[in-house]
């Protein structure tokens, strides 16, 4: 009852109470049926079912009585030991109130009489709980129902649950508060022997104050590096696995100054200054550093064109001991290279990258062959196609200027206000979008034109262009600095300060170097107006949206678009609705900062309803004619 309830019902309680009693007094006649009859629960199950609390001249039976009744044998029995055996069984506290010639006794303590009727058929009756058991066996309906819900169906699921997720798992868990998540870790950890399960010390604390504590007594969070599905950096390879002798290594000196094949890659993965691009570079180097290693025995520098042909199958199945379905920490050793198994599309990425990486080796003149390039060719891979289906219909995009209108005016209305309008009218992309400082905007007075204002981005590698904006958009950014023209006010250079500023000040930070572990902290904010941040930016927009879904269904629109729609979904509205108004495709590939004019015509290729109005005023040739 402590650990599945918490009432203060006085009825919710007896009613329970009775409950459990009645299935307990069930088993327990369930095992009296099976017992010999010298053995039987009779004296227990009777005490648990009818016991009435006795008056205190209530005659008890004299040792000897007693003793004839219980089949003991007086030769086999101490008087000693029959009178302690006697005051247990009728809940008489003091051995010294026992006289064995007398007849006249208190009566028993009916709490003890129970007790001691519990305590023995507990011995006989309790099961410990196995790490395979449904959650049903031991927790309430309402504490099953939730986990369910939430994909937990053992008490194996829920121990990986709460260890993957630390201090506020329960968050995970839709309608599970703090205390009752306390209650199920407690009992989880007086059953963890039986288990064979432990829940581990770091639930009962932040990961943000452990690493704190952690790295002010130790000054670094790190595993062991070792041989096997260790992230890279904790990698460590065996002679003949290292490529100091690999079969297409040059040996001549190399750019990279490498001398093994995990130098070469990660000092060929630093080109990547891109946090994004680095990320998913190092994901699919590191899976395949892995997979040469530990599944086909050989190095990097070894692998040839028939290896890479096994990647490729190996990417269509990967072996289930191979994923990690929750986000870990890379410390964790639980860590695996992948999530879930790859769609075509991921594994196509994949071997690109793969093949970039090998190329690049290549280049730098540690490796004199590049086998990947030969099996690309051969492969057929799915073609990358943009998902035109994430944007807004004119109707859809309706619903959230008039949400939009409803909200309180004010400082955070007019910086969505910005957001939005930024992002569906001229396309920029949201690293861009957070990088545009007021330097970036400047007023162009071409021939025979008004002047214009003008926003310059850095986009994908490093490709700069410009971006027209309307006088309506620079006014509503005049409109958001405007929030912070006081504090402002004392600088001497405003030009850099950025498009999109944050509201109030940052709260402390602290991150962990993935490499070495060590702790630090990052820079704060002493005061609101810093540049919000692209995950700032796409936050903003992901609650106006889930907002905008409240309402929708009472517009007669899908709720669920507006769950999932993102701040890219009106990059794709903005190139959408351009080519539909007849802008020139040229025209909208340059203001997307698309890498190929063949990316925009996919948004051109997807108006069927275009297509469908142009084949209706079609005159038909052959139906009409007979």
């Amino acid at each position: 009852m402590a650990w599945s309830h918490s009432s203060t019902d006085l009825r919710f309680i007896q009613h329970l109470r009775d409950a459990l009693l009645k299935e307990i007094i069930a088993a327990g006649l369930r095992l009296d049926a099976q017992r010999s009859p010298n053995a039987k629960l009779t004296r227990e199950l009777d005490a648990l079912r009818s016991y009435k609390p006795a008056h205190s001249t209530t005659e008890l039976p004299t040792l000897d009585e007693w003793m004839r009744a219980e089949n003991m044998d007086p030769d086999a029995w101490s008087q000693a030991e029959a009178l302690t055996e006697y005051r247990a069984a009728h809940g008489i506290e003091n051995l010294d109130e026992i006289d064995a010639d007398d007849a006249q006794r208190k009566a028993p303590d009916p709490v003890r009489v129970r007790v001691n009727a519990l305590n023995y058929l507990q011995a006989l009756l309790a099961t410990h709980p196995t790490a395979s058991d449904q959650l049903g066996t031991w927790f309430a309906p309402t504490v099953v129902k939730r986990l369910r819900n939430s994909g937990v169906l053992t008490l194996a699921d829920l121990v990986a649950l709460i260890n993957v997720y630390g201090h506020r798992w329960h968050d995970k868990v839709q309608g599970f508060g703090k205390l009752r998540a306390q209650r199920v870790v407690a009992w989880l950890r007086l059953q963890q022997d039986a288990l064979q399960l432990e829940v581990r010390q770091s639930v009962d604390e932040p990961k943000q104050a452990r690493a704190l504590r952690l790295g002010v007594d130790t000054g670094r969070l790190t595993i062991a590096p070792r041989f096997g599905l260790v992230p890279l950096e904790h990698l460590v390879l065996p002679a003949t696995l290292n490529g100091s002798q690999g079969v297409f290594r040059s040996h001549m000196p190399n750019a990279l100054e490498a001398g093994d094949d995990l130098q070469a890659i990660t000092r060929w993965l630093t080109r990547y200054e891109r946090s994004s691009t680095a990320r998913s570079y190092r994901k699919e180097v590191e899976r395949f550093v892995l997979w040469c290693t530990t599944v086909q025995g050989k190095a990097v520098s070894s692998a040839s064109s028939l290896d890479c042909q096994a990647y490729r199958a190996f990417l269509a199945n990967v072996p289930h001991h191979w994923l990690q379905p929750v986000p870990v920490a890379r410390t964790d050793a639980d860590w695996r290279p992948f999530r879930c198994q790859l769609v075509p599309a991921s594994q196509k990425q994949a071997l690109v990258i793969i093949q970039t990486m090998l190329e690049g080796l290549v280049d730098a003149g540690y490796l004199v062959a590049n086998p990947m390039q030969s099996v690309m060719k051969g492969f057929n891979l799915p073609k990358t196609r943009q998902d035109t289906k994430r944007s807004f219909t004119q109707a859809e995009w309706a619903h959230v200027l008039q949400c939009l209108a409803a909200l309180p005016s004010g400082a955070q209305q007019r910086r969505l206000l910005c957001i939005l309008e930024l992002l569906v009218s001229s396309g920029i992309r949201l690293d861009e979008l957070a990088k545009a400082t007021r330097a970036d905007l400047r007023l162009e007075s071409l021939p025979d034109l008004p002047d214009t204002w003008v926003l310059s981005v850095t986009g994908k590698r490093d490709k700069q262009r410009d971006v027209p904006l309307a006088n309506d958009v620079v006014e509503l950014l005049d409109a958001h600095a405007l929030d912070f023209a006081q504090q402002d006010r004392a600088l001497e250079d405003r030009k850099y300060l950025p498009l999109i500023r944050a509201l109030a000040p940052s709260v402390e930070q602290w991150r962990r170097d993935e490499r070495d572990g060590t702790v630090s902290k990052l820079a704060v904010t002493g005061q609101g107006g810093a540049a919000l941040s692209a995950a700032g930016i796409y936050a903003v927009v992901k609650r106006f949206m889930l907002t905008v879904s409240r309402t929708a269904l009472g517009a007669g629109l899908d709720s669920q678009r507006f769950e999932k729609a993102s701040t890219h979904w009106m990059r794709h509205t903005f190139v959408r609705q351009a080519l539909v108004d007849g802008a020139p495709i040229e025209v909208v590939s340059e203001l997307a900062g698309h890498a190929s004019i063949a990316t925009t015509s996919i948004y051109s290729s997807q108006e069927l309803a275009r297509k469908i109005e142009t084949v209706r005023r079609l005159k038909r040739r052959v139906v009409a004619s007979s």
